[in-house]
C-alpha cells in the first residue's frame, strides 16, 4: 500500500464462511484499531464488506460523534484523522476487508481507490487460498476429467479476468462454502449454473 498516503494497514476475515480475525496487520496501531472494529461488531469495515463496496472516511473529525464513538476515539489516541476500508470478495463470497489508517486528512483519489480496491480483490484471493490450504481442503478437483476443470477454470478466468491459479481459488472457495465437492461445481461452471461475473 505504499503508494497510497496510508501508515497503517490491516486485514480481517469477518465470520461466515471463515473466522473471525486479524490475518495480518502492519503494526501494534493497526492491530489496536482492527481488534477494536471485530470487538465492537462495527465500523467502516463492517460497513464495506455489507455494502460490497469501500468505505471512505477522509477525515473523522467529521465523523458523526455517535457513530462508532469508541472506535473513533481509538483513532484518536493514535492520531488517526482518515480512515478506508476496503471489501475483500471472492465471486459472491464476502472474504472480509482491508482497513487503511492515516495519520492526515485526506480523499483519495479515484485512482488511489481502484488501486486499493484492487489490491484487496489480490489479498482476498490469497486469504482464502492460506485458508483453503491451512484446512487441507482439496488442493485440486479430483474424479472429474482434466478437460472438464481446464474448460471450468477457462470460464471463470474469462468471467473474473484472473489468471488460471486465482480462478482454481474461486472455484474451491465457492465449493467450501456451500458444502459442495469441486466436481459438481466445475460441472455446473460448464453448465452455466454458476456465473461468478453476475
Amino acid at each position: 500500500m505504499s503508494t497510497l498516503p496510508v501508515q497503517h494497514v490491516a486485514i480481517s476475515t469477518l465470520s461466515d464462511p471463515f473466522e473471525l480475525g486479524i490475518v495480518c496487520a502492519s503494526d501494534d496501531v493497526a492491530t489496536e484499531l482492527e481488534q477494536t472494529q471485530l470487538d465492537l461488531g462495527f465500523g467502516p469495515g463492517w460497513q464495506a464488506k455489507t455494502a460490497r463496496v469501500p468505505t471512505l472516511l477522509p477525515d473523522v473529525e467529521h465523523a458523526h460523534p455517535a457513530a462508532w464513538s469508541a472506535l473513533l476515539t481509538a483513532a484518536h489516541a493514535h492520531r488517526i484523522r482518515a480512515m478506508y476500508a476496503f471489501p475483500m470478495t471472492v465471486g459472491a463470497i464476502d472474504v472480509g476487508v482491508v482497513d487503511l489508517y492515516a495519520t492526515t486528512a485526506h480523499a483519495l483519489n479515484t485512482r488511489q481507490v481502484e488501486n486499493a480496491w484492487a489490491m484487496a480483490g489480490v489479498a482476498a484471493v490469497r486469504v482464502v487460498d492460506r485458508i483453503l490450504t491451512e484446512l487441507n481442503f482439496p488442493p485440486s478437483p479430483q474424479g472429474l476429467p482434466g478437460r472438464f476443470i481446464h474448460q471450468a477454470t477457462g470460464m471463470v478466468m474469462a468471467q473474473l479476468r484472473v489468471p488460471s491459479t486465482d480462478a482454481l481459488v474461486v472455484i474451491r472457495a465457492h465449493a467450501f462454502s456451500t458444502g459442495t465437492s469441486i466436481p459438481d461445481v466445475a460441472e455446473a461452471i460448464i453448465r452455466r449454473d454458476i456465473d461468478f461475473s453476475v
